[in-house]
């Protein structure tokens, strides 16, 4: 079946809620202050991003015709705004612990008004397609190499592996909106370069930021950590080439890449039901009714 009419999982946003609160310092993957920044930077981008993606989506929502894709859209903008305000919070954490991610979004925020917003509509929403496959071929790697996160503090995996499971249910909403209205997937393509680059110099650029208001330099052990968690055998950088290079095959579609089964792979491994609101919400109210009755 064809990738653009194949059945794509349901779009449902879960509102998750993580312990962040148990952090207690800003080196959180394997006390190496070089991965921990890197996950903070990106982190850090994640609000003001995923507004932006939303903002874009919206652009085009009532171009629309299919039915199918408006409640996907309304998915999408569901998990995308709950995995900005989780960013939110733990954001706070870390500005507090001395990692100021909050200041990062802030200033991703301003960037994004000044420098995209006065950009067409045509390309804000294709900067949203491109960023979006990222999110998605990184969020595939680390649901099929969950162990290379085993170091990394509880709250924050649990935070990744839920953030990663959405953003493969809803990765093809912006690329399926675009095409819908655009038709146009050679500007994609030229778009998803400068999506990278912009992409590798605001992580890195927010990586060096963190360290150096910690006045923190990495050791020589935090450099080969981080160097073997992106480039090793199940690193994140070479993991993620061929998913990434597909991209820029004629007539690609995101569910060229079938991976639903990740998603339940997530529900059976790692989803903690004591961080689902709703279920905490369905546990309060049977104990409101149970003490009723008694």
């Amino acid at each position: 079946m064809n990738a653009t009419v194949a059945q794509h999982p349901e779009i449902k946003p879960r509102h998750m809620s993580m312990p962040f609160e148990q952090l207690e310092t800003p080196y959180f993957f394997d006390n190496n202050a070089l991965l921990s920044a890197f996950f903070a930077a990106l982190s850090s981008t994640f609000p003001a991003g995923e507004g932006e993606f939303i903002d874009s989506v919206r652009l085009y929502r009532e171009k629309v015709s299919s039915d199918k894709l408006k409640q996907e859209i309304r998915g999408f903008i569901g998990q995308e705004g709950h995995h900005s305000r989780q960013h939110e919070r733990v954001n706070e954490i870390l500005r507090d612990l001395g990692f100021d991610a909050v200041a990062l979004d802030k200033d991703l925020g301003s960037y994004i008004k000044r420098h995209v917003h006065p950009r067409s509509d045509k390309f804000r929403l294709a900067m949203t397609v491109c960023m979006e496959h990222l999110t998605a071929i990184m969020a595939e790697h680390l649901l099929t190499y969950p162990e290379t996160l085993d170091k990394l503090a509880e709250p924050v995996q649990d935070l990744l592996y839920w953030h990663a499971v959405e953003e493969i249910e809803h990765k093809s909403v912006a690329f399926d909106t675009f095409m819908s209205i655009e038709g146009d997937q050679k500007y994609l393509r030229w778009c998803q370069v400068y999506a990278t680059l912009f992409f590798f110099h605001r992580i890195g650029w927010y990586t060096v930021k963190l360290l150096w208001w910690q006045k923190k330099m990495p050791s020589w052990r935090e450099v080969k950590g981080f160097w073997r968690f992106m480039t090793g055998p199940k690193g994140m950088f070479t993991g993620v080439i061929k998913n990434y290079m597909d991209w820029f095959k004629k007539g690609f579609h995101p569910w060229d890449h079938e991976n639903s089964e990740l998603i339940e792979r997530w529900k059976s491994e790692f989803y903690r039901e004591e961080q689902d609101l709703a279920v905490q919400k369905a546990k309060a109210r049977a104990a409101e009714k149970q003490a009723a009755t008694a």
